[in-house]
């Protein structure tokens, strides 16, 4: 059922607007006052997503007209707890970037693009017509691309431009489809194109322009094999960035793809969705696998986590879509905290190599100490977020054993890998330079979102069926059985490390310097959208 209360209406415009006004002040007034700026726009802003959330809570929906046109022909915006619950998310997330930007000191140039960026993605949140859509992820791209060129070096500058243009590449494809949609359904407006679609559904060009938007979401939550993009962008970023990037912005992709499904959805994609998700989480864990860099252990780490939430989520049906919606939302969380936590060690000793920091948990205990409850979780460990949505999918899966099979390997990668990124907690035989002091402000964030990774793993029931409203399993999260299955799988991750990566062979070397080029990269999305036709089609 739908709602629209005139009372609420200015509301989700301010969440949008809050933040861009705030930038534009911050932009006006440069380096003066940017604290307060910044801090009371966050205020503001977690004020008015927490009353409008409470006001929609118990609707299904609430849609608001802009300008008094009618919904087929002008702007609409669209909340329910899906929306409201990333929205919500996104903020804990953002104040933990900005906190984290006052101790990297940096300018308010920076902080401008950091808040107008958040006032976007609230707008790509509540979009209800694929064309505003276009405009808010555009925007996204847009900013993005200026914050992973920061740093202004030439890395970035090769990064940032990599991504801008081959996120556009994808979005040519969008705007394909949109044209297709709108000629069949003369709307843009995604309810009425839900009411609509029904009798086109089996069309050629409807399924067509289904393929185009996937594969168009497919570059933005770097899906196999349009994921190049990704380690590119994290590797060059500025840390802050690299949690945003990992923490929320590949999961818009994910988003809309589930708003996308909301509208129709093909049964007889289920499958090739399955092995794109199960490639994704392969591939993505191999790739990590080889790294010594952190930031891109973490970063091909996001791109397999991806992959496992997209083989909950692209199904779209039952307790499997309810897994792969909880990962995705807690992997936020963890995620943002590993790159944060990274940002730091990579501050404190001026490298990213695994292979040559040694001491950190000497040096910086608090930040070890979150680092270290952040790797347990995306590991999968009981007690922690990363567990539930993981679990939820496993459970789902016991009748197709070959997804389960490569779940399991991928779950064994991925404790391989952070394995190899904690040999930098110890000390060598040289030994390392004493702790030093460091201004507390530092572990707030990594304090923030470590809590976040208890609280959402004990209290996952009533986040799914309160905030996203989904059904879960009645999963006992701490019993025996559990916590051994996690050791055996811990166990053989060390074996992994022990007796293949820490040798670095041949061939692990190869994949490390394994590099794809924009060319490549761009066939590699036609070649994507060619055989995803050619499944749909039959």
């Amino acid at each position: 059922m739908e709602y629209e209360i005139l009372g609420l209406d200015l509301l989700p415009i301010y969440i949008i607007f809050i933040p861009i006004v705030s930038s534009l002040i911050l932009y006006l007034i440069h380096s003066r006052h940017a604290i307060l700026v910044s801090v009371s726009c966050q205020m503001l802003l977690s004020a008015a997503c927490t009353f409008y959330f409470y006001r929609i809570f118990n609707m299904d929906m609430h849609i608001v007209s802009i300008g008094g046109w009618a919904r087929f022909a002008g702007v609409t915006l669209r909340n329910d707890h899906l929306s409201m619950s990333f929205a919500v998310m996104s903020v804990i997330i953002w104040w933990c970037v900005i906190v984290f930007a006052f101790y990297e000191k940096y300018s308010s140039n920076y902080l401008f693009f950091i808040l107008f960026l958040e006032g976007t993605f609230m707008g790509l949140l509540m979009s209800n017509d694929l064309f505003n859509l276009f405009v808010f992820i555009e925007i996204v791209t847009i900013i993005s691309t200026m914050l992973i060129t920061f740093k202004k070096d030439g890395a970035a500058l090769k990064a940032g431009f990599y991504y801008l243009i081959f996120n556009n590449a994808g979005m040519l494809f969008y705007l394909v489809a949109f044209i297709i949609i709108y000629s069949v359904c003369g709307t843009l407006n995604l309810q009425l194109i839900k009411t609509s679609i029904g009798p086109f559904k089996d069309n050629f060009s409807v399924r067509m322009a289904y393929v185009m938007i996937t594969a168009a979401f497919g570059v933005k939550s770097a899906f196999f094999p349009v994921y190049t993009w990704l380690p590119k962008a994290h590797s060059a970023a500025p840390s802050a960035i690299s949690a945003l990037l990992s923490g929320l912005l590949v999961k818009s992709g994910l988003y809309e793809f589930i708003r996308l499904n909301e509208v129709f959805h093909y049964s007889s994609m289920d499958m090739p969705l399955a092995v794109l998700g199960s490639l994704t989480a392969f591939l993505g864990v191999l790739f990590a696998l080889c790294q010594n860099d952190i930031k891109l252990i973490l970063a091909f780490s996001t791109v397999s986590q991806i992959g496992i939430m997209f083989m909950g989520i692209g199904p779209f049906k039952g307790f499997l879509y309810s897994g792969g919606l909880l990962h995705l939302m807690n992997h936020s969380l963890l995620k943002s905290l590993l790159f944060l936590g990274a940002g730091i060690i990579i501050s404190e000793y001026k490298n990213k190599n695994v292979m040559q920091i040694r001491g950190v948990f000497a040096r910086l205990p608090m930040t070890s100490i979150f680092m270290i409850i952040g790797m347990l979780s995306i590991t999968g460990m009981p007690y922690l977020n990363g567990y539930v949505g993981k679990s939820i999918v496993a459970y789902s899966l016991k009748k197709t054993p070959w997804e389960l099979i490569v779940l399991q390997l991928v779950n064994i990668g991925t404790a391989a890998s952070f394995i190899k990124l904690s040999q930098i907690f110890f000390i060598n035989v040289k030994g390392v330079s004493m702790r030093r002091k460091k201004r507390i402000t530092e572990n707030v964030p990594l304090l923030i979102l470590s809590i976040g990774c208890i609280v959402t793993a004990a209290f996952y029931i009533e986040m799914a069926n309160l905030l996203v409203e989904v059904p879960v399993p009645d999963i006992i999260i701490i019993s025996p059985r559990k916590i051994g299955e996690y050791v055996l799988t811990m166990f053989a991750g060390f074996a992994l490390y022990k007796l293949v990566l820490k040798h670095d062979p041949v061939w692990v070397k190869n994949i490390r310097h394994f590099d794809v080029s924009f060319a490549n990269a761009c066939m590699f999305l036609v070649g994507f959208v060619v055989v995803m036709s050619a499944v749909i089609i039959q």
